[in-house]
């Protein structure tokens, strides 16, 4: 099964819409079996450059392009053939007709308008230092790549380092390099020691060539206007960098502490949202605008754009070009509900004291991320439908019916208005709600109104995550690392430890399709066969793959299964898929074989409509559409698509509201059997080709199947073009 699609093919696609020409934006309800989308915030914009016909902005984790002349807006990322997420440091040549893109792993991009290469020498070098890009200045042929361990050159069309300027500093100290420009035959650059000055026509590997125009490093913000060269000192003061450290007598206006090139105009920004243009002897306001963290502006015709901290991409009016995406790229939590995706911001409960208030959530439905809030009802920590009514939980306003618009901040039968700490619901017949560190930790809304638990008899008060079984036994996850399961029926309650078989510290709970308990822990996951039955058995399994135990010992910070009953686990080290069993695996996924940012999964979530699994990496969220969904009991409403399939379609077929786990076999107009598939759960995937392995040729291909009473048939078909 192939699971990615080669980044040399998306190369080839990218090059033709990242840079030069103008790229549509997609927008749908699902993506393909078997690809992915990113699902970045890009608020926090750090970085912008000006090519001749786009800006180009990077976020925290996103990277998005607007184009000057359509006006529109696209994300980029690893899917469209970039080698990572985090830019750390963006720049344009216009005379080599490059972008330039350096990451916080250490990996750089050079896009040409035929081709992008990517440099991978630092990155994947066995040096224990921070690996990030810290600054780009082009030559006339060169690249120049500031860095922790110094300076790399860069031959640009060629994208091969030619030098390493390196152990620099003082009595040829390794030194690390903030900040590197090029003009007229030199570097000059900002360490950690000052400011150093390199003319290129000397031995620049020998410290001693380097010369020293300011040690005590009070000087920053290098920043090119034409020929000259700007600084700030340590007072705020306008400098001039030649041949030494000259002092131009003019401060920088109050509030304003960094300094922008824009085409040949040299700017600064104050934290009130003033623009100041440097006028020769003094800053003169250029224009006001509402950023008041502005890290970066660009000019096209009488429009200046702005680099937003808290707003992403700007003009100076105001008016935002930023790409849909969460509120931010850090979760707190988040829900699938109705086949939306509701992502959370929340503070912690461990450190809340009533200080942080964040009044937005976000919510991710038919393709589109939007951001909401709730009047008055702040850090929404969770969502859950009960009864038909939509409830929200906050970490310090209490809890939300969306029905009535009523905030209920202390729960009936808890004792202390701590009950306004709420960190998780669940529902079934009633609705579970989860008071942070109260005597009362848990309430349970039913029928006979609300009912209250005291932290005695649940052994713990600080549950953070609620799991329901198919009977409506309740899975407490604690921050203590144990887990306490509660029969509200027959109010019994019991505490599950290492001393059960747990292998250690719980950190999530799913509760498969299947009715089994699967528990992620600090070494390795666990398995509870009956999750409505563990009062009965509460000793838990460990898997076991290929006559060994699985995951022994390792971290496991996530656990999902699909609607085929397959179990993802989420680590230190990527996402591992297996069967049902745990006897065959399934997928593997990771930073280098897909476009997750990185190989530390926080959490994943499962849409069962379409089989999209959404998963938060410490370096924001992205989704991978899995050939599963929700099965029933008979076909529903089937779906096969794409259809027709044309030619230049690479991916795969889906077939989705099935039966559960049927089969399906397709044949030709003529009846022959061409290929059989087995659904997960309500979905099923063709790879458009026979039984041998062949691609199948341009005709009409019937499917068929059937529930598994065989009592109602399936007979769809599909047009094949090739």
């Amino acid at each position: 099964m192939k699971h990615f699609v080669g980044l040399a093919s998306l190369k080839r696609w990218t090059i033709s819409s990242l840079l030069f020409t103008t790229g549509l934006i997609l927008v749908g309800q699902d993506i393909a079996i078997g690809t992915w989308r990113t699902h970045y915030s890009y608020n926090d914009a750090r970085h912008i450059v000006k090519t001749s016909d786009k800006i180009f902005c990077a976020t925290q984790n996103g990277f998005f392009s607007r184009d000057l002349a359509s006006g529109e807006t696209r994300k980029l990322s690893k899917i469209d053939g970039l080698s990572d997420a985090g830019i750390t440091a963006l720049a344009y040549s216009p005379s080599q007709n490059v972008l330039v893109i350096g990451y916080a792993s250490g990996f750089i991009d050079f896009v040409f308008e035929s081709q992008i290469i990517s440099l991978d020498d630092l990155a994947t070098s066995n040096l224990d230092i921070d690996k990030r890009v810290n600054d780009i200045a082009f030559g006339p042929n060169e690249t120049y790549l500031a860095t922790d361990i110094g300076i790399l050159v860069v031959d640009t069309e060629r994208a091969v380092i030619t030098e390493n300027f390196v152990n620099i500093g003082i009595g040829g100290a390794e030194v690390s390099v903030e900040q590197v420009v090029y003009r007229d035959q030199a570097l000059i650059i900002k360490t950690t020691e000052g400011i150093q000055r390199g003319l290129l026509d000397r031995n620049l590997l020998d410290f001693s060539n380097w010369d020293r125009l300011e040690l005590s490093g009070t000087i920053s913000n290098l920043t090119l206007v034409e020929d000259d060269l700007f600084a700030t000192d340590e007072g705020r003061e306008l400098v001039l960098v030649t041949e030494e450290i000259i002092d131009t007598g003019v401060a920088l206006p109050v509030g304003a502490t960094k300094l922008f090139a824009t085409d040949s105009q040299l700017l600064t920004a104050d934290k009130n949202g003033a623009v100041y243009r440097f006028s020769g002897d003094s800053f003169l306001t250029l224009f006001s605008s509402e950023s008041q963290s502005i890290n970066g502006i660009v000019q096209y015709e009488s429009t200046f754009f702005i680099a937003d901290q808290d707003n992403g991409l700007v003009d100076q009016e105001g008016n935002s070009f930023i790409p849909d995406g969460p509120v931010s790229d850090q979760f707190s939590n988040f829900r699938l509900l109705g086949g939306e995706v509701f992502g959370f911001h929340s503070p912690s409960p461990f450190s809340y004291d009533g200080t942080i208030q964040q009044p937005y959530f976000s919510v991710f439905s038919e393709g589109q991320w939007m951001k909401r809030n709730i009047d008055g009802f702040n850090n929404v920590s969770d969502a859950i439908n009960f009864n038909n009514t939509l409830y929200f939980s906050s970490i310090g306003d209490g809890l939300y019916n969306d029905a009535s618009s009523e905030i209920i901040t202390n729960i009936p039968g808890s004792s202390a208005p701590f009950d306004t700490i709420i960190t998780a619901l669940a529902s079934g017949d009633r609705l579970w709600v989860s008071s942070f560190r109260n005597s009362n930790p848990i309430h349970l809304l039913g029928e006979e109104g609300w009912t209250s638990y005291s932290s005695l008899e649940l052994f713990d008060d600080d549950f953070l995550t609620i799991d329901l079984s198919r009977s409506g036994i309740g899975w407490l996850g604690s921050a203590s690392g144990t887990i306490t399961v509660v029969d509200a029926v027959e109010n019994d309650s019991d505490l599950i430890s290492v001393s059960d078989g747990l292998p250690s510290s719980f950190i999530d709970i799913e509760i498969s399709i299947e009715d089994e308990a699967w528990v992620a822990t600090t070494r390795g996951p666990a398995l509870f066969p009956d999750a409505s039955f563990v009062f009965l058995n509460s000793d838990a399994l460990q898997p076991t793959f290929e006559n060994r135990v699985l995951f022994d010992g390792e971290q496991i910070n996530a656990v999902m299964t699909d609607g085929g009953n397959r179990i993802w686990f989420g680590t230190e080290n990527g996402i591992w898929v297996y069967d049902e069993n745990t006897s065959e695996q399934v997928a593997v996924f990771n930073e280098t074989n897909s476009p997750l940012p990185s190989n530390r999964i926080i959490q994943m979530a499962y849409n069962g409509r379409n089989g999209e699994v959404f998963i938060y990496t410490d370096q924001g969220m992205v989704s991978y559409r899995s050939a599963s969904s929700i099965g029933n009991r008979n076909h529903r409403s089937v779906k096969v698509f794409p259809n027709p399939v044309r030619q230049e379609y690479q991916g795969l077929v889906g077939l989705t509201g099935l039966a559960r786990n049927v089969s399906v076999k397709i044949t030709d107009v003529n009846g022959n059997l061409v290929q059989e598939l087995a659904a997960n759960g309500g979905s099923a995937s063709w790879n458009l080709r026979d039984r041998v392995g062949s691609q199948v040729s341009t005709g009409i291909y019937f499917f068929f199947s059937s529930s598994s009473d065989g009592e109602e048939t399936y007979v769809g078909k599909i047009a094949v073009i090739r």
